[in-house]
């Protein structure tokens, strides 16, 4: 009885705003795409200024190793030197990539053998979410209801977020 009395009262509440949601998801997903069309140039930016610091941290450091010891004993026995030039100058490879989409169209090549739906099958693996709910949001194109779309969008940042977060520990990891 009072979880009748719970969803009568809780329905009653949200009533006047569920047509106004499919309005709020609408925009929603517009806002998500012209996101998605400047943060490629974030990325470049992000990707183009790490990769520059790193090999300008590498020349300083390099300048004052050979201040610090003289001609005799040998330059560049600092062992990090090497994963720092190899660092910078992939994360600026990398971020022409991204930029001209070459590094795009590569990781395609590349997680071509990875199944299709790999993370829509460990979503039903869990039991939580019924298998055939996820069908028309596995691909954008299937999409029917606006909320659908904005599960994809939200997924698709979700990764962004991890890519950038993996880029960027990596290269405080090898800076210091």
């Amino acid at each position: 009885m009072i979880t009748y009395l719970f969803r009568v009262k809780f329905l009653s509440i949200i009533d006047p705003f569920l047509p106004n949601l499919d309005g709020l998801f609408i925009e929603i997903n517009s806002f998500i795409e012209l996101f998605f069309g400047y943060i490629k140039y974030i990325f470049f930016a992000i990707l183009l200024i790490i990769g520059i610091l790193t090999l300008l941290s590498l020349r300083g450091k390099y300048f004052l190793e050979r201040i610090r010891y003289s001609k005799e004993q040998k330059l560049g026995d600092n062992p990090m030197t090497k994963p720092r030039m190899i660092l910078g100058s992939s994360y600026i490879v990398f971020a022409f990539g991204i930029l001209l989409d070459w590094f795009t169209y590569f990781l395609l090549v590349v997680l071509d053998p990875l199944p299709d739906r790999l993370i829509f099958n460990f979503i039903s693996l869990s039991g939580i979410i019924d298998p055939f709910a996820t069908n028309s949001i596995s691909d954008i194109s299937k999409t029917v209801y606006p909320y659908e779309k904005t599960t994809y969008y939200g997924m698709g940042i979700f990764s962004f977020l991890a890519l950038l977060t993996i880029t960027i520990s990596l290269w405080q990891i090898i800076n210091k």
